[in-house]
């Protein structure tokens, strides 16, 4: 081979390489938070809570998905017979918003959930905690969001 034709083969392919991993690196790391994400994370379930007709449950949780990650608090609404997904609360989640609300047993901020019927459930949460997320509903169930009571 010519010494000019290897030399250019070389540029090219050293090219091709960076422009691999400029482009790679990004799709892979997109791809391991948003594909695969799940089996990395787990739930640990703090109270499960079953609805009056017995066909529902409500279950608050952890969801640990790290040591990057904070504590958060997790409301999931599920079949009585089922048992918790590993996935993130399909109904309220909120962390502690950097400790301006306290820890409750999970690490995350203190949540109570009440059912008020068959297929109405109340969240109550500190006032300080961060919502990042809180359905109206979910199987259902419509969820009433209310100020903590007075006496606790």
């Amino acid at each position: 081979m010519h010494p000019l034709a290897a030399h250019l083969l070389k540029v090219v392919g050293v090219g091709l390489a960076g422009l691999v991993g400029i482009v790679g690196i990004p799709i892979l790391v997109f791809a391991f938070l948003f594909s695969g994400a799940n089996e990395l994370c787990g739930n640990s379930p703090i109270l499960e809570v079953p609805s009056p007709n017995g066909k529902l449950k409500a279950v608050v949780f952890e969801r640990d998905c790290g040591a990057t990650t904070g504590f958060a608090t997790h409301v999931s609404v599920i079949e009585a017979a089922s048992s918790l997904p590993n996935e993130g609360g399909n109904l309220f989640v909120a962390d502690s918003n950097h400790n301006a609300a306290p820890s409750g047993a999970g690490g995350g901020p203190s949540v109570q959930v009440a059912w008020v019927g068959p297929s109405a459930l109340r969240i109550e949460h500190h006032p300080l905690a961060r919502i990042v997320r809180a359905e109206p509903s979910a199987f259902g169930v419509k969820v009433q969001y209310v100020p903590p009571r007075a006496n606790g």
